[in-house]
């Protein structure tokens, strides 16, 4: 007798992810020239907008849609 074979899926997750202060510590890390975990992130009062500070440097930044292909928020110094 013959068992029908069982097929293994990997199951798909959703793998890693940036989250909207992750992304911002990237970007401020690159725009300041500081290592990433340097730098502190705050959320601001405007909705999507977050203050970065780090290795004496300080910036604002806006978080606008998704990089779906990266999975991240799509950051960028204001």
């Amino acid at each position: 007798m013959l068992r029908p074979a069982i097929l293994t899926l990997p199951l798909v997750t959703a793998g890693c992810h940036l989250t909207a202060v992750e992304a911002v510590q990237v970007v401020a890390g690159d725009d300041f020239s500081c290592p990433e975990e340097k730098v502190k992130v705050t959320p601001a009062q405007e909705k999507d907008t977050f203050a970065a500070a780090g290795c004496g440097k300080k910036g604002t930044y806006v978080c606008e849609g998704w990089d779906s292909y990266n999975q991240k928020p799509i950051c960028r110094r204001r």
